[in-house]
């Protein structure tokens, strides 16, 4: 190899790094992006699983309350 082919070839090796560093940073914004969506929806699934289990135990008190157990027939 002469000196226009290394010189030819680390061009090649200098856009090709240029282009999967670009690529990496890429995935890693979108990464990011995905990661704050899924803990919103964590935080979101947290809370209504919440507010079912206090609307459970709400229904729970309001039946025991209304004297309409089986035992009593």
């Amino acid at each position: 190899m002469n000196e226009n082919d290394y010189k030819s070839l680390i061009l090649v090796y200098q856009q090709k790094a240029f282009d999967l560093l670009s690529q990496v940073i890429a995935l890693e914004a979108k990464m990011n992006i995905a990661n704050k969506t899924i803990e919103s929806l964590n935080s979101k699934i947290i809370e209504q699983e919440t507010e079912l289990d206090k609307l459970i135990s709400k229904t729970k008190k309001t039946s025991t309350k209304s004297g309409t157990d089986s035992e009593e027939f």
